[in-house]
């Protein structure tokens, strides 16, 4: 038995966690899958490795209402996403045990996932255990952005409109994001009616962009979206885009820093904006 395996009996024996989310495989789909474990004896069934693709921060909301202490195995990414949901205040500290081991990454359809390749923390920054030695990325290099920065503007519409008209508003993108939780979507507001529930293509832009946007200064870079969408829309280019912005101005990679707040909701007194120093 692993060392986080045996963490994993330990707190669900002691009655210190109701109940443990990770991975296990399911022999009916020849892959794992999340599960939810609630006795001791059956931790030897945890797996962690390049399989275990899932973000898990995604059911911690659900199980937390559900359960008064649950623990969970976490990616970097998903140590991110969790980071997030804890400083606004979607989910309590008090009512998670974080494990986390080393991330080697993640393969998505037999290859590693390019999500991978730009992951700044391989160890969930929210960690009550750690397992392997902790590795964090200081640079932030976006090699992924390279091949659109490169287009001109004009290319650069014309490949992201050839995205966009494949989208089926089937919304996969949303319910598959731990951080998209509004309880009612700008989608799918009657009144007024910001995006058209139509696949036009200027629709499926205003809804692309629009999201992507919401996640500003949020976004764990998970690449759920991605994996998700059943039209192949690389959804994550635009968050990693918006990501950079972010990274360049701020100086901040989302979900990094347990304890500060996410830039685009900080106001700080020498901030550059000139509309803002003239009211302070």
């Amino acid at each position: 038995m692993t060392e986080l395996q045996q963490k994993a009996r330990e707190l669900l024996d002691k009655g210190e966690i109701d109940a443990l989310l990770a991975w296990k495989v399911d022999p009916a789909i020849g892959d794992v899958r999340p599960t939810l474990f609630k006795k001791g004896d059956d931790a030897a069934e945890i797996v962690f490795d390049e399989r275990c693709v899932h973000n898990l921060a995604n059911y911690l909301p659900t199980l937390t209402a559900r359960y008064n202490r649950v623990g969970v195995v976490l990616k970097g990414c998903d140590g991110r996403s969790l980071t997030t949901l804890l400083i606004e205040h979607r989910i309590s500290k008090n009512s998670i045990v974080a494990l986390a081991p080393a991330c080697e990454g993640v393969n998505v359809n037999g290859a590693r996932a390019q999500k991978c390749d730009d992951c700044p923390t391989a160890t969930s920054p929210v960690a009550d255990y750690e397992f392997g030695a902790r590795r964090v990325k200081d640079d932030a290099d976006f090699k992924q952005l390279e091949r659109i920065e490169k287009m001109s503007p004009e290319e650069r519409w014309q490949f992201f409109a050839e995205q966009f008209a494949k989208c089926q508003r089937c919304y996969a993108c949303r319910q598959v994001c731990p951080l998209c939780y509004c309880e009612l979507c700008i989608a799918d507001q009657p009144e007024p009616k910001w995006i058209e529930p139509s696949r036009k293509l200027s629709a499926n832009a205003m809804w692309h962009l629009v999201r992507a946007y919401h996640l500003a200064g949020r976004c764990s870079d998970c690449g759920e979206c991605s994996r998700a969408c059943p039209e192949g829309i690389p959804i994550r280019l635009l968050n990693i885009a918006v990501e950079k912005l972010v990274c360049e101005q701020f100086g901040v990679r989302p979900g990094t820093k347990p304890d500060e707040l996410p830039p685009l909701v900080t106001l700080a007194k020498d901030d550059s904006d000139e509309v803002m120093e003239e009211h302070l």
